[in-house]
């Protein structure tokens, strides 16, 4: 009796389980569509192409000179050649900052947009070696609030610190990567490769902006 009674509860079971899979937890989050994700990644697109129109040139920095690493300089040199042609081929004016004051200064007095590769190795005598490189497109902005708090705060209230002008650089475009091998000399190669083909596709968005 108790292996039949078993039996049956087992049944029982099996038929209940796809009521009870087919309720949503309580905590799921709300499945979108293809077609709704399709649409809102389209308009974050555009959007961020918008960020990149109308800018009068760029400066450029890669830390070549601020480096004792022999891959980092030669990653910086091949670097500042895909940036020159580029530009060049995009008819965008450009200034190459010579250290970080350059890079702080320059956004002052040209207005422009500042394109930086941060480049970050292992210890030389590491093994295996990697180095992870960065680059950015940033909008510096001299006068910048957050516009949302300074129309929702009570005027009797004290000035709320995100209400108060700012320095800030808004990233605009970003892409990174990461290499490894035996040695960074080794890497000084792909690291390159890798950052001319981020380098070319940012190029290919400004001008899809600026058409």
């Amino acid at each position: 009796m108790k292996t039949r009674l078993t039996s049956y509860a087992t049944v029982l079971l099996l038929l209940a389980s796809p009521v009870f899979a087919a309720e949503p937890a309580k905590d799921a989050l709300p499945v979108i569509p293809d077609s709704t994700e399709k649409k809102i990644l389209g308009h974050m697109q555009e959007a961020n192409l918008q960020k990149l129109q109308g800018w009068p040139g760029m400066i450029f920095y890669c830390p070549s000179e601020e480096s004792a690493i022999p891959a980092v300089k030669q990653i910086c040199t091949d670097a500042y050649a895909k940036l020159e042609a580029l530009s060049v081929q995009n008819g965008v004016k450009f200034n190459k900052a010579r250290n970080a004051n350059d890079v702080a200064l320059l956004p002052h007095l040209t207005g422009r947009l500042k394109l930086l590769i941060e480049l970050t190795p292992t210890e030389a005598s590491a093994q295996p070696a990697a180095i992870a490189a960065r680059v950015s497109v940033l909008a510096h902005y001299t006068n910048a609030i957050n516009r949302y708090a300074d129309l929702n705060q009570d005027e009797s209230q004290t000035k709320h610190p995100l209400n108060v002008p700012q320095h800030v650089d808004a990233i605009l475009w970003e892409t990174s990567l990461v290499r490894a091998g035996a040695s960074l000399d080794a890497l000084s190669k792909p690291v390159a490769d890798g950052l001319a083909a981020g380098l070319e596709q940012f190029f290919a968005d400004y001008a899809k902006a600026n058409k």
